[in-house]
């Protein structure tokens, strides 16, 4: 029997594109996003806008921009935001005490938001006002970061690059023998990252929310 010979690849393969994209034109193009979503004027949207204070954003815009950008780059961005995740990861006592971001937290925010300016975490920050730091930069930052989970990406069967399933704008496949592939899960990259700055910081896990976590605890 002849093996099955995978399609051909497009010659327009947008996740390919989004991955060979320079950090000149991720940022434009996450700006070009955001400036839709807001109904803005590209002009109007710098890298150091904040989305909730400079640009005006609301809960609903929010969830535009992950949407639009998730289509835009062919990426699975995080749900959660910062805060929440490190809660579930090193504890609520750890990362905050009541309405207030601990110490700690406040060195686990600053680690991982490094486009914001130190001076923001001051001690005794309000839970309300993260979302104060932020910014345009920081969607790019988060972008970047699932694109380079994509790029490094390969095939389980034949460690083949992926490519985009046409007419399917958010599956891929592997470009040489067809086989199915998933994106990179954005929370498990955020909970990757948190690891690591807790690691760096001497502040270990409670627990691990990751789908791959519990995969390993349950043996299955």
């Amino acid at each position: 029997m002849e093996a099955t010979q995978p399609e051909q690849q497009p010659a327009s393969d947008p996740f390919r594109a989004a991955l060979a994209m320079d950090p000149a034109g991720v940022q434009e193009r996450t700006i070009t996003v955001v400036a839709r979503c807001l109904d803005r004027k590209l002009s109007e949207v710098q890298l150091a806008s904040t989305l909730w204070d400079d640009l005006d954003a609301e809960s609903l815009d929010m969830l535009d921009i992950v949407y639009s950008l998730e289509r835009s780059f062919v990426i699975r961005l995080p749900r959660l935001n910062l805060i929440q995740r490190a809660t579930d990861l090193f504890g609520e006592s750890t990362i905050v005490e009541g309405s207030t971001v601990t110490a700690k937290g406040l060195a686990v925010l600053k680690a991982s938001m490094p486009e914001v300016p130190e001076s923001f975490f001051q001690p005794n920050m309000k839970l309300h006002e993260f979302r104060k730091a932020v910014s345009v930069k920081s969607l790019v930052r988060v972008v970047e970061r699932c694109l380079g989970a994509n790029a490094a990406l390969r095939c389980k069967v034949c460690q083949g690059e992926p490519r985009q399933v046409p007419d399917f704008p958010m599956e891929i496949c592997c470009a040489q023998c067809g086989a199915t592939m998933e994106l990179p899960s954005g929370e498990d990259i955020v909970i990757s990252d948190l690891l690591r700055v807790g690691a760096e910081l001497g502040i270990p896990p409670v627990a691990v929310a990751s789908k791959a976590a519990a995969t390993e605890t349950s043996g299955t």
